[in-house]
């Protein structure tokens, strides 16, 4: 498809390289250089190209998105959710691309079909929707503004009042709630964006004139602008309270007046019950046949009155030209023209937008006076490029508005002509799914937004494509993993998310990534759950492999080497809780970190019985079962051996015991290869901390308390722990 010969040689060649009038979700106090330089192709190449958008990633933007958002941030992340949700509902109602030709009327006369009725119905329920949708959007940015107003200044707060006006415009032109009420739009937008009269005006016309009706511009430039803004209920009081009724009934300028007053306040009612052509026909007659009302009329001041009216008839009546003279804007002349030429007709609106520019030539004296020129132009993607020079995002949700209605056909040649009949032919590329493409990344950049983005992924907001899981999986893949989970509901949905589309390796990246998370904020089990579901015995990957070196980081360094230095379990109550099986029956823990957990657990029962005379069979075999251990850590053996030291003075030691002991320090020696810096560096600070242990049942403070050393070095444990078991064997063999 060549985009060459089409309408968009008037716009830029990038609509999102313009820069904006209001603050943006890329605005930031950061300079550029800082930032990842970003290069999309235009929109225009991007069309004729077989190739996506590559995703490029502000790893520097997401972490400063981490921050807290201020009042105007919080209330901009805000208004796009709901933008987002407003576009996800109407995927939801499968509402798709209307077809070309949805908006043409069938010729009087030609009988239509059931099953054209029926295609027609729906073409007009998804209509409906879309207008629908963008009513939404309005009144979603109407809050918006509300809610940041106070933080605006003036300058900025003008730009985004602005906007505010271009979407109300576009939905008076382009999705009227109701087609109908399209005219009334127009007028309503007129008279809040260019409001006339003047008060000063109207007071001096109104209100300081004993009979107002008398005054010279009240017949003209005070009623004309009234009715050329569609303010009949306003029009009609003011004429019933021009005091006219001092003429008397027998007055021909009396009749004209009071019959003029009835067709001004039977405007609105007719028009919205489809009666326009009727009330039309009649304004017609009275203008036609007015050089009959006036007859009769000798005063030269109520015939200018009359004449007056006249102007007026021939105004409303729809004739262009007079219509001008009562009108200053083209768009004031335009408002006009639908109300009073054609209404509920939409293919007389460019007629209408030509006739007022005519008419009025000039006027375009900033940015949104051109904007709405495009507008009513019909230009879509200069509309949609104004949009983005004030809200990416808006005009991104917009746009896809635009393509569901069919707005862009013009510019798909006639690729789409053929899609009527072939839906295999619609073109691969659609105007909104560049915008729509480069608000997901620009989501993915602000923490509070990634939903936002990926959920224009996930669902066919984007149009889908045959390779659009792929290309999903690609770019949340890329994603993901930089992603920061605050809660465990952030986690679940980034998992949830990898489930949807077969992300498993992302998963483990997650894990790990909140496994690193939870052990810096000292949520130790928390962080040995994430560690697990990433580890895979038979993957050989980097993250499965540092997921095992953080399991051994937090079983041996954190809690076993803490617990055995400290001779107290280490301060994670959950782990305590579940080794102590005091958590609920319910509560699973994994069988991985059941095993891991397995040396340490047996650490923290002995440490817990350590008091109980009763328990010290089982303690001593707890301590004889870890030095056993095949995978205990060599530095901790000698601890676990000095924990021996105060039961030579009991009792309760026995023979076998002993032998146990020797057999022990044999193994342990032979395994010594010259000086082992790690172990005897752990064992020395132990010696040294005897002061700060807490507890009195600690080998340390035993020691201490019967008046004995504590070995300075391995080396003195040895020799002191053999001197102990041969000094306790004499004293078995002298006993027996």
């Amino acid at each position: 498809m060549n985009f060459d010969d089409i309408q968009m040689l008037d716009i830029p060649d990038d609509v999102s390289d313009v820069s904006t009038h209001t603050e943006s979700l890329e605005s930031s106090e950061t300079p550029k250089g800082a930032r990842v330089d970003k290069e999309y192709p235009t929109l225009s190449e991007w069309l004729e190209s077989e190739e996506d958008l590559k995703f490029q990633f502000d790893r520097r933007g997401y972490k400063e998105s981490l921050s807290p958002p201020d009042s105007f941030q919080k209330a901009q992340y805000e208004y796009i959710s709901s933008l987002f949700k407003v576009v996800e509902e109407l995927t939801s109602h499968d509402v798709q691309i209307l077809p070309e030709d949805s908006a043409e009327t069938e010729p009087l006369g030609v009988v239509t079909s059931s099953r054209d009725i029926s295609k027609n119905a729906k073409i007009e329920a998804k209509t409906t929707r879309i207008n629908d949708a963008f009513a939404k959007i309005l009144t979603n940015y109407g809050h918006f503004l509300d809610s940041v107003r106070d933080d605006l200044q003036d300058e900025d707060l003008d730009a985004y009042i602005d906007l505010q006006f271009l979407l109300e415009f576009i939905q008076a032109n382009e999705f009227p709630v109701q087609e109908r009420q399209k005219p009334e739009l127009l007028v309503k937008w007129v008279n809040e964006y260019y409001p006339k009269p003047e008060d000063s005006f109207v007071d001096e016309v109104v209100y300081n004139t004993p009979e107002p009706y008398l005054h010279p511009e009240f017949w003209t430039t005070y009623l004309g602008t009234l009715l050329t803004r569609g303010m009949f209920s306003h029009a009609a009081q003011s004429i019933d309270s021009s005091k006219y009724q001092k003429l008397g009934e027998g007055s021909p300028l009396y009749t004209i007046i009071n019959d003029f007053h009835v067709l001004v306040d039977s405007y609105t009612s007719m028009a919205l019950k489809g009666q326009f052509p009727e009330w039309k026909r009649t304004a017609c007659e009275m203008r036609d046949n007015f050089k009959n009302f006036r007859e009769g009329i000798e005063d030269e001041e109520h015939l200018v009155i009359a004449r007056h009216i006249h102007e007026l008839l021939r105004a409303i009546t729809g004739l262009p030209k007079t219509l001008a003279g009562f009108t200053e804007k083209w768009y004031e002349l335009y408002a006009a023209l639908s109300l009073f030429q054609v209404r509920d007709d939409d293919t007389v609106y460019s007629d209408y937008f030509k006739i007022a520019t005519n008419e009025k030539i000039g006027g375009i004296d900033n940015d949104l006076d051109e904007a709405i020129t495009h507008v009513a132009s019909g230009k879509a993607l200069r509309v949609v490029t104004d949009l983005d020079k004030y809200d990416p995002a808006t005009a991104a949700y917009v746009s896809k508005l635009y393509e569901l209605k069919g707005l862009f056909f013009p510019y798909y040649s006639a690729a789409y002509k053929d899609a009527i009949f072939n839906e295999s032919s619609i073109p691969k590329k659609n105007i909104s799914d560049y915008l729509l493409t480069r608000h997901a990344f620009e989501c993915f950049e602000i923490h509070p937004l990634a939903n936002v983005g990926i959920g224009l992924f996930l669902h066919p907001v984007i149009t889908p494509t045959a390779d659009l899981n792929w290309k999903n999986r690609q770019i949340v893949g890329e994603f993901l993993p930089y992603y920061k989970c605050y809660t465990n509901d952030d986690m679940e949905w980034a998992l949830t998310v990898c489930a949807k589309l077969n992300l498993p390796d992302v998963a483990k990246k997650l894990y790990l990534q909140q496994g690193k998370s939870s052990l810096s904020e000292g949520h130790l089990y928390e962080a040995l759950n994430m560690f697990v579901h990433c580890y895979d015995d038979t993957s050989s990957s980097e993250e499965s492999s540092l997921a095992m070196e953080k399991i051994h980081h937090i079983v041996w360094e954190l809690l076993f080497q803490d617990a055995l230095l400290n001779c107290l379990p280490a301060e994670d109550e959950l782990l305590n809780n579940i080794i102590t099986r005091k958590v609920d029956p319910s509560f699973e823990v994994h069988p991985v970190i059941r095993q891991c957990i397995a040396p340490y657990a047996v650490l923290v029962e002995y440490l817990n019985a350590i008091d109980d005379e009763n328990a010290f069979k089982k303690n001593i075999s707890r301590l004889f079962h870890l030095i056993r251990f095949k995978f205990m850590p060599k530095k901790f053996v000698p601890l676990l051996f000095a924990q021996l030291l105060p039961y030579f003075s009991s009792p309760n030691l026995v023979l076998s015991d002993l032998i146990v002991m020797i057999e022990l320090l044999d193994s342990f020696e032979g395994s010594l290869e010259g000086q082992d810096e790690e172990v005897e560096k752990l064992y020395a600070f132990a010696a040294e901390s005897a002061d700060e242990v807490s507890t009195q049942y600690d080998w340390r403070k035993v020691l201490k308390a019967e008046g004995k050393p504590i070995p300075d070095t391995i080396k003195d444990l040895i020799l002191t722990l053999r001197n102990n078991i041969t000094m306790k064997i004499g004293k078995v063999y002298i006993s027996q």
